[in-house]
């Protein structure tokens, strides 16, 4: 937090998409992939930015593992964590595709 601020969970360093975010709806943003796992404990936080980045009019897609936890992309063991980086490379390689032509 900045110094003299107290906490506030609605800070917008703290909750970018909350009550007190920047508009950016005319900035330069670029496409997000939004990745919510069905027991994550933030995933109704991960759902809000994804939902605020649409109503920013910006180009956004959200994933959804539902057995999976916070996190869950540092076990390689999981087949989602290998399902997750197919994903994340083929939403880079669409994005690139986008950008190059």
């Amino acid at each position: 937090m900045p110094a003299g601020e107290g906490y506030n969970r609605d800070h917008p360093i703290i909750n970018v998409s909350g009550p007190k975010a920047m508009d950016i709806s005319k900035m330069d943003f670029p496409a997000t992939m939004v990745v919510v796992g069905g027991f994550d404990l933030l995933q109704d936080w991960q759902k809000r930015y994804y939902e605020w980045l649409k109503k920013s009019g910006k180009e956004a897609y959200m994933v959804e593992y539902p057995n999976m936890c916070h996190g869950f992309y540092a076990f390689p063991e999981l087949p989602e964590s290998e399902q997750l980086m197919s994903d994340v490379k083929d939403f880079v390689h669409m994005v690139l595709k986008k950008t190059t032509n």
